[in-house]
C-alpha cells in the first residue's frame, strides 16, 4: 500500500524531524512511505481565520498533492479534522468535491494507521519513568494513542492532568497572544503538577505551545507521541 506522510505546515516549519521520525519508524516497519513534495497548509489556519477562498486554494493544492496515494497519514489531529470534515464541506460545490471525500476517507493519524493495522506489537516501545500525556482539545478519540500508551514497557502512565485547551489553536496564539500565554501556563502548571518524567502529546502546536514553558520552569521534555515511537531512548 502506497501511504503519503502529511508533513503538516507547522512542523516543516518549526519541527522537520517529526516526518523524519514517521518515515524513520514506516522503515523500521517495512511501509512504503512517501513524504509528497509540494506539500502547502492543508487550509486549516485560513478556514480558523475565515478567509474561506483561501482555504478553497490550499484544499484544492493538497487534494492534487495526495490524489495518487491508497493512504494519507497525519501527525496532527486537528488537520484531519480538516480532512474530514471542512475540506469536504467548503468544495461541497467544487468540481473537486467528489476528490475531497475521497481524501477524506483516505486519510487517519499516524497513531491510528498503527493502531488499526496491528503493528503496534511489532513496536517494543521501552521507557522507563513517569509518562504524562497531553490531549490535544481537536482529538475527537485517542483510543489509537491510548493503545501505544498502554504498550510502552516500563512506564508509568498518570492520570490526565488537564483537560484545558493550551491556547494554541484558532489562531489564538496570534490573534491574542495574552490570553494564550495565559491559557498555556495554566495547562504547563496542570501537566508539572503530577511531576512526570516526559509529556507527550500528539499535535504539534501544542507541542510547540508548552515544550519551551516546560522546559523553563523545570527542564521536563516533551515530544510528538510519534517522536517517541521512533526513538524512545531519547
Amino acid at each position: 500500500m502506497s501511504i503519503a506522510v502529511h508533513a503538516t505546515c507547522t512542523a516543516q516549519a518549526f519541527r522537520p524531524n517529526l516526518a523524519k521520525s514517521i518515515m524513520t519508524l514506516g522503515s523500521r516497519l517495512g511501509l512504503d512511505l512517501s513524504v509528497p513534495k509540494a506539500q502547502t497548509c492543508c487550509g486549516l489556519t485560513a478556514w480558523d481565520a475565515g478567509q474561506i477562498e483561501a482555504a478553497r486554494d490550499a484544499a484544492c493544492q493538497i487534494i492534487k498533492v495526495f490524489a495518487d496515494y491508497e493512504m494519507v497519514v497525519t501527525p496532527s489531529p486537528a488537520c484531519l479534522h480538516m480532512f474530514h470534515e471542512h475540506i469536504p464541506s467548503i468544495l461541497a460545490d467544487h468540481v473537486q468535491a467528489g476528490r475531497a471525500r475521497s481524501l477524506a476517507g483516505r486519510t487517519k493519524t499516524w497513531e491510528t494507521y498503527l493502531a488499526d493495522t496491528g503493528y503496534l506489537a511489532e513496536l517494543n516501545l521501552q521507557f522507563e519513568g513517569r509518562i504524562a500525556y497531553f490531549r490535544p482539545c481537536r482529538e475527537e478519540d485517542n483510543y489509537a494513542v491510548r493503545q501505544i500508551l498502554a504498550s510502552i514497557k516500563g512506564a508509568s502512565l498518570l492520570a490526565d492532568a488537564t483537560t484545558q485547551c493550551c491556547g494554541y489553536g484558532n489562531n489564538m496564539i496570534w490573534r491574542h497572544p495574552e490570553l494564550s500565554r495565559t491559557m498555556a501556563t495554566a495547562v504547563a502548571t496542570a501537566l508539572r503538577s503530577s511531576q512526570p518524567d516526559l509529556v507527550l502529546t500528539s499535535d504539534v502546536g501544542c507541542l510547540l505551545q508548552l515544550a519551551p514553558i516546560l522546559k523553563r520552569a523545570g527542564g521536563i521534555p516533551m515530544r510528538h507521541i510519534a517522536e517517541f515511537m521512533a526513538h524512545p531512548e531519547l
